[in-house]
C-alpha cells in the first residue's frame, strides 16, 4: 500500500510529496521494519534495494510476519535534480533532524519522517558515499550505539561493520536521531554516487531479509555472506593527494595491497608528466577509492584497512 508521509506546497502549483510503500504480511502479527533511502539526491544505490526488496516480499507475502515500510525517496527534489542536498535551499537534509513540525518546509519534512519511522523494531538507512568516491559495502555504527546495533549489523551481508566516534554533524542525522529515540537504525554505505551497483544491492536485499528473519518477521529463504569484519577508526589509514592534477587509479576497489604498492598516479596534462605516484601506506585492503579524477592537495584518494585479506 502506497501511503503519503509528507506533503507541502511548492511554487507554480506543485507539491513536495514523500511516500512510503507499506508491505504488510499475511502471516499474523510481527515486527515493523523501516528501510529508508534517497535522503541524498545523488545516492541512488538504495533505489535498487527498495525495488528488489518490494518485489521479493510481494512474491512471498505469505512468509512475511508484520510490516516492512520502504521509503525510497526521502528527498525527491534532490533525486529529480541529481543533487546531494535539497535543490534551491543549499541544504543537506541529513543535517536537519529531528526537525520541527512548525518550522519551514524542510524542518517539517524532517519531523514528519522521524514521527513516521519512530517505534519501528529496526531501520536500515541506505546511502551511497560522498561524491567522487567508491566504497565497499559497510554498516556505519556510532560508538555510543554500538551495544544495541552490532548484534543486528552482522545480518546485512556487508563486507565491513565500521564502529566510529561521534561528531557534532552526526547529531543532526536521521540515524542519530532515531537511535537516540531507541529506534535501532543501521546506516549502510556502499557503491558510488549517482550509480547503482546491482551485486551489492542484491546482497543487501538478502541481508535485510535475514534481519527481518532474525526479528521474527520472515520465514522465507535468504542467502548469507560470511560475517563482516568489525572495523574501528584506528585500523583505517587515509591516503590524500599531495599535489594537484588528475588521479589515475592503478588498482580496483577492494584490492589487497602491500606496503609501498602503487595505488595510482597523479598526472599533469599541461606538462604531460606524472607528478606523483600514490603508494599504499601499509599492507591492507583498499575500502575507499577516488572515482572522480580531478584532485588538489588534501583530496581524499583512498582508505586502506590494515591487515584485511
Amino acid at each position: 500500500m502506497i501511503e503519503t508521509v509528507f506533503s507541502a506546497a511548492l511554487p507554480v502549483g506543485e507539491r513536495l510529496i514523500v511516500k512510503k510503500n507499506r508491505i504488510e504480511g499475511r502471516g499474523g502479527r510481527g515486527p515493523r521494519i523501516a528501510v529508508v533511502t534517497g535522503i541524498h539526491g545523488d545516492g541512488l544505490e538504495g533505489q535498487f534495494v527498495a525495488f528488489e526488496l518490494a518485489q521479493r516480499l510481494r512474491e512471498r507475502i505469505g512468509d512475511l510476519r508484520g510490516i516492512v515500510d520502504i521509503y525510497p525517496a526521502l528527498n525527491p527534489l534532490g533525486i529529480s535534480a541529481s543533487e546531494h542536498g535539497v535543490p534551491l535551499f543549499d541544504l543537506d537534509l541529513d543535517r536537519t533532524f529531528p526537525g520541527n513540525k512548525l518550522g519551514n518546509m524542510n524542518e517539517a519534512l524532517a519531523a514528519a519522517i522521524v514521527a513516521d519511522i519512530k517505534g519501528a523494531n529496526a531501520c536500515v538507512d541506505i546511502h551511497a558515499p560522498d561524491a567522487y568516491l567508491q566504497e565497499v559495502s559497510q554498516v556505519r555504527v556510532e560508538e555510543r550505539f554500538a551495544k544495541t546495533l552490532l548484534p543486528l549489523a552482522q545480518f546485512l551481508n556487508t563486507q565491513l561493520v565500521w564502529v566510529h566516534g561521534s561528531t557534532d554533524p552526526l547529531r543532526s542525522t536521521l540515524a542519530h536521531t532515531l537511535n537516540s529515540k531507541r529506534t535501532r537504525t543501521l546506516v549502510v554505505e556502499m557503491g558510488e554516487s549517482l550509480r547503482i551497483t546491482e551485486d551489492a544491492g542484491s546482497w543487501l536485499t538478502e541481508g535485510i531479509l535475514r534481519l527481518v528473519e532474525h526479528l521474527g518477521g520472515w520465514t522465507g529463504s535468504s542467502v548469507a555472506l560470511p560475517s563482516p569484519r568489525l572495523v574501528r577508526d584506528g585500523s583505517v589509514t587515509v591516503v590524500s593527494s599531495e599535489v594537484p592534477g588528475f588521479f589515475l587509479p592503478r588498482i580496483e576497489l577492494g584490492t589487497t595491497v602491500r606496503s609501498g604498492q602503487i595505488i595510482g598516479v597523479i598526472a599533469d596534462p599541461l606538462e604531460a608528466k606524472v607528478k606523483a605516484e600514490v603508494v599504499a601506506p601499509s599492507e591492507g585492503t583498499v575500502i575507499s577509492l577516488r572515482a572522480q579524477p580531478l584532485v588538489y592537495p588534501g583530496t581524499l584518494l583512498a582508505r586502506v584497512l590494515g591487515g584485511m585479506r
